[in-house]
């Protein structure tokens, strides 16, 4: 029976699989990048790294992940942790790609990592990312995902929860609208929609 379980740091290479697969928008991003754990990278490690207490793993009956919710209590924690302990040896990986920032989001991205807005932090200082590979969707685990993460967050406290999105993916912004998720910030690259918790 599929089910969520907190997350291991042994399924990291699942993990980069489920974001390549769905990090085109919730499309399958294979072959859009220079290397296809750069998404995972970025999206994913993280999180898994730093964030293990409040991130789970959808699994499948042959106890393969196929989906994951990841979230941290303290966003700016997470990314003061990343700037020393995780970013530098990312950007060392991909030395030779720092030219290419003006081809590549992604590639900027790994060299200029975006906050999140500090003026949302107060009120949503928690945040994550979801994803379900296509098997999974629409039946019911995206939302008990998300779930598990606000309860693991309101059980350490937290008021809010945040989570950043792309505006061309409205089958997302359309899921966390059903799940009374405002938008709270919108640029036009990112959307953030957020919830209160603790209320």
């Amino acid at each position: 029976m599929v089910h969520i379980r907190p997350v291991r740091t042994t399924d990291m290479a699942e993990l980069y699989q489920v974001c390549l697969r769905t990090g085109d928008s919730g499309s399958d991003a294979t072959g859009l990048h220079a290397h296809e754990n750069m998404l995972g990278e970025v999206y994913v490690g993280p999180y898994v790294t730093f964030g293990s207490a409040t991130s789970f793993s959808l699994i499948n009956d042959d106890d393969h992940v196929v989906g994951y919710g990841l979230s941290v209590f303290d966003t700016e924690g997470l990314e003061s942790e990343c700037n020393r302990k995780w970013w530098p040896e990312i950007q060392s990986k991909y030395s030779l790609l720092k030219d290419r920032q003006s081809e590549c989001w992604l590639i900027h991205e790994i060299f200029n990592p975006s906050p999140s807005p500090k003026h949302l932090l107060r009120d949503y200082p928690s945040h994550g990312h979801i994803d379900l590979l296509p098997a999974t969707q629409g039946i019911g685990f995206g939302r008990k995902m998300m779930e598990a993460m606000e309860r693991s967050l309101t059980e350490l406290g937290s008021p809010g929860f945040h989570l950043r999105v792309s505006p061309h993916n409205a089958r997302a912004l359309k899921f966390y609208s059903a799940l009374n998720y405002q938008v709270i910030d919108e640029s036009p690259t990112v959307i953030t929609v957020g919830k209160r918790l603790n209320t």
